[in-house]
């Protein structure tokens, strides 16, 4: 009769301990996305609601990209994990550097994207894509204001 009653009032620590966005806000990984390789990182203001963060290389090309991301809805619930579609949108800066020359890029963009938050682990899995405007780039061709936009990684999330 105690283990019952201690189930029934406990919570599921199981559960609990690895809900991204919700027992665990912050996440810290890897992404790749649009030439660049680089770091990923996450954080929760509400469990449908966070932004997100990339700071990456490609060989000439040093990026930032900041998003606010919002979960629309749960795609599929699974066994192993949930995926989830959102929305994003957001800015990037960085520079072009190469031996003779050095060229700033602004610009911002927005997409849709989906993540799997895994059941049994604290990580996410995701893969995002849009379209970004860059009115300031090295490229100044009308064919370079409008970019693709994309990122593909993995997060870990702290307690």
């Amino acid at each position: 009769m105690i283990p019952t009653l201690l189930l029934a009032v406990l919570p599921a620590t199981a559960l609990a301990d690895t809900e991204v966005g919700t027992a665990r806000k912050l996440g810290v990984g890897a992404s790749f996305g649009n030439g660049i390789i680089g770091v990923a990182g996450k954080y929760w203001f509400k469990p449908t609601l966070g932004v997100s963060g990339y700071v990456g290389n490609a060989i000439e090309l040093q990026q930032l990209r900041v998003n606010f991301e919002m979960d629309i809805f749960t795609v599929r619930d699974t066994e192993f994990g949930r995926f989830d579609l959102y929305w994003l949108a957001g800015i990037d800066a960085g520079f072009w550097a190469w031996p003779w020359s050095v060229a700033g890029k602004f610009g911002g963009g927005a997409g849709l994207g989906v993540d799997l938050k895994l059941s049994d682990s604290p990580i996410d899995i995701f893969l995002d894509v849009g379209l970004g405007v860059y009115p300031f780039d090295f490229c100044v061709a009308a064919s370079c204001l409008l970019q693709p936009r994309a990122d593909l990684g993995a997060r870990y999330y702290f307690p």
